[in-house]
């Protein structure tokens, strides 16, 4: 995962196929990917924060890797100007026995990393107010 802790505000390249060059179907299920995410905020945030995300989808960069059935690993990505939104099956760890599988098991549905940021958008809990009162004259 490229987009994790500490990477505020980091230049991530757009990879992948763009946006306009999907049909009318993938633009679909990349949307319900992005939403499976977003559509955790407050209602009303989830809304305008989608069409936002609808605003810029030609715009939109989508990578998948691995398998494509039910129970398949898979990595995918989707990065626009707005939102990057980030999923990628692991391996278990020590837990693996509370699900069935086993530590050093192959990636699986049942172990999954994801993170949703906002690009350049210092969104990863930096402390702004903190860093505000500690580099503005006016609060020494």
């Amino acid at each position: 995962m490229k987009a994790g802790a500490f990477s505020d505000n980091a230049v991530q390249e757009h990879v992948g196929l763009r946006g306009d060059k999907l049909t009318a179907a993938q633009k679909k299920k990349l949307l319900g990917i992005v939403e499976a995410f977003v559509g955790h905020a407050r209602a009303d945030a989830a809304k305008v924060r989608m069409a936002e995300v609808r605003a810029q989808l030609d715009d939109t960069y989508v990578t998948w890797a691995g398998g494509t059935g039910d129970d398949a690993a898979f990595h995918v990505r989707g990065h626009s100007p707005v939102v990057r939104v980030e999923v990628d099956c692991q391996g278990p760890g020590p837990p693996a026995g509370a699900y069935g599988a086993r530590q050093g098991d192959g990636p699986t549905q049942k172990h999954v990393h994801s993170v949703v940021r906002t690009p350049n958008g210092n969104d990863y809990g930096k402390e702004l107010l903190r860093q505000h009162y500690l580099t503005s004259p006016h609060h020494r």
